[in-house]
């Protein structure tokens, strides 16, 4: 069932104009640049380790804004009117970020379901704290929803969260390595609908090994959102700077491609691809693939 969308949330907004979306990609580019040239990363456990568990989700348990929202919406979507260009309904609009939120809570339950088929529920690896298993409860709160994760601080931070608006019977989390064949919780997704939401971008170098886990764990079906350099059209300004921006931070850009060489194997069937129609910036779109194992 459709939720809310963007003209429920922003009226009817116009696009950015060309003059603003031409000097926002330049600044972009530029910073891309540098971080190519003078800061290059390589993006290492050590390194996803330092910026979500002890940087992001460590800043999100300490604040605990969830205590401050009279309700979910409310956390998700906090008083905010910084105004950046964002990607709403595939259109460039410069909007706040509370609004942008507000918009992205039910679009992400819209552009989900019809991947669920009679699912009651979704697993969704790599987690953090659950802010897309807690819009998905919003949009959908007849499922039940598990998270997994590597970081302490995101899963002790989705509890708190859980508990605090009496959801922890619908939402519950629990630590994860994808990386490990050995991991007693990969059992956890076995006939069911599992999503991942830019986590795989995090891991690079173990795209392949983590699918193969993926697939040997036995999903019902697998939901893919992630950034990628593989389907990118390089003679649009905005996936010149997605590029950029994705080579400049080392995300990973083999995905897709891997999951199209195992369907020409017969190891797994492509149900969707599709590029997503909404992101917080210009330089970073996700795509979907939905997949099955066979």
């Amino acid at each position: 069932m459709k939720t809310t969308g963007a003209n429920d949330i922003l009226g009817s907004p116009s696009p950015a104009s060309l003059p603003d979306r031409a000097i926002t990609y330049s600044i972009d580019v530029a910073k891309s640049v540098y971080r190519l040239i003078l800061r290059r990363m390589e993006r290492t456990q050590d390194k996803v380790n330092s910026e979500y568990n002890l940087l992001h989700w460590q800043k999100i348990l300490s604040n605990k804004a969830w205590l401050k929202a009279k309700d979910v919406p409310g956390f998700l979507a906090p008083p905010d009117m910084n105004e950046h260009l964002r990607k709403v309904d595939n259109r460039i609009l410069r909007i706040s970020a509370q609004k942008y939120y507000e918009y992205r809570i039910g679009a992400l339950g819209d552009l989900v379901a019809p991947y669920c088929r009679d699912a009651r529920g979704i697993v969704e690896l790599g987690t953090g704290y659950g802010y897309n298993l807690f819009s998905l409860h919003h949009s959908h709160p007849e499922w039940t929803l598990k998270g997994f994760d590597i970081s302490p601080n995101g899963i002790t931070a989705g509890r708190e969260i859980a508990d605090h608006f009496g959801l922890a019977d619908k939402i519950s989390f629990d630590r994860i390595d994808l990386t490990d064949a050995s991991d007693p919780n990969l059992a956890q997704i076995k006939d069911e609908v599992v999503l991942t939401y830019f986590c795989i971008e995090q891991i690079p170098y173990d795209v392949r090994k983590v699918i193969e886990n993926i697939i040997a764990a036995g999903p019902k079906r697998v939901i893919n959102i992630e950034p990628t350099t593989e389907l990118l059209s390089l003679t649009h300004p905005r996936d010149l700077v997605s590029l950029l921006y994705i080579r400049s931070v080392d995300y990973q850009t083999q995905l897709f491609t891997t999951l199209d060489e195992l369907e020409r194997q017969g190891r797994i069937r492509i149900i969707a691809r599709e590029r997503m129609p909404f992101a917080p910036s210009i330089n970073n779109d996700g795509f979907l693939y939905c997949w099955e194992p066979i």
